[in-house]
C-alpha cells in the first residue's frame, strides 16, 4: 500500500516521538544500576535495621537496576505501532466530478449515483492519479465507461483542490481526504435520464441533485458534508 503524507506531519509525528524511538539514554541507564547496587549491600551492612527495612532496601535495589536496564535496552515505541501512527495520517487522494447539462436551464443540477455499500448517494469519484494530465485522462475514460457518456458528449475542466479531515464513519477514524474537482459539462444527456425522479445508467442507480438538497440529506450531509461545501464554493 501506498502512503501519501504531508512531509511536515511526518517530521513533526516523529519529533513527537523522539525520545521514545531507539534505545534510552546509556548515562541515565548506568547511574540506575549504579544505585541498585548500592542499595542491596547496604541493606545487609547495617545490622541494627530490622529485617523488613533490609528485604526492602534489597527488593528496591532490584527495581532500580531492572529500570536501569530497560532504559538502556528499550523505550515505550515499538517500530509496529509508530507503522500504525504513521499509517492513519495516510492522506486519501480523491478526485470528484461534477457533471451537469451544459445545455439545460437547470444547469445548478449535479448527477450522483447510489452507493449501495455506503447507503448514500456521491458525486461520481475515482482514486486520484499523480499528473493531472494523467488523472483527467483516467477520469474521463471512467465517466464513458461507467456512466455511457460518449467522450465526445461532455467535456471536463479541472476546477480546484481542498483538504479535508473528517471522521470516516465506515472506518470509525479520523481521515485526512486531499480532493480534486472536475466540471463535466453535458453537451447532449441521454434520454433515459429523466428530468426527474432515479434512472439506470448500467448497474447505477442515479438521480440529479442540487447543492441544496445535498445539503438537505442528512446521510450525504454526515458523510460528505465537506465534499459539498467545495463544490458550492468552487462552482
Amino acid at each position: 500500500m501506498m502512503l501519501r503524507i504531508d512531509e511536515r506531519d511526518l517530521r513533526s509525528k516523529l519529533n513527537e516521538h523522539r525520545s521514545l524511538i531507539g534505545y534510552g539514554s546509556k548515562g541515565d541507564g548506568i547511574a540506575n544500576i549504579v544505585a541498585g547496587l548500592f542499595y542491596i549491600p547496604t541493606a545487609w551492612t547495617f545490622a541494627e535495621l530490622p529485617m523488613r527495612a533490609r528485604c526492602l532496601f534489597a527488593v528496591l535495589g532490584v527495581v532500580i537496576i531492572a529500570l536501569g536496564v530497560a532504559s538502556i535496552v528499550c523505550k515505550g515505541l515499538t517500530s509496529e505501532k509508530l507503522y500504525k501512527e504513521i499509517e492513519s495520517m495516510n492522506r486519501r487522494a480523491s478526485s470528484l466530478i461534477a457533471v451537469k447539462d451544459g445545455m439545460d436551464a437547470l444547469s445548478n443540477r449535479y448527477l450522483t449515483y447510489y452507493d449501495e455499500q455506503w447507503n448514500c448517494w456521491f458525486l461520481p469519484n475515482h482514486r486520484s492519479f499523480d499528473s493531472y494530465e494523467e488523472d483527467k485522462r483516467k477520469l474521463s475514460s471512467y465517466l464513458s465507461s461507467e456512466f455511457k457518456i460518449p467522450s465526445d458528449d461532455f467535456q471536463m475542466r479541472f476546477v480546484g483542490t481542498a483538504t479535508s479531515t473528517k471522521l470516516s464513519t465506515a472506518h470509525n477514524e479520523e481521515r485526512t481526504y486531499d480532493y480534486r474537482l472536475y466540471l463535466a459539462s453535458v453537451i447532449r444527456i441521454p434520454d433515459a435520464w429523466d428530468a426527474e425522479g432515479e434512472f439506470a445508467i448500467g448497474s447505477k442507480k442515479c438521480k440529479w441533485m442540487t447543492v441544496g438538497e445535498m445539503l438537505n440529506d442528512r446521510k450525504i450531509y454526515a458523510i460528505n458534508h465537506d465534499v459539498i461545501q467545495m463544490l458550492k464554493d468552487l462552482i
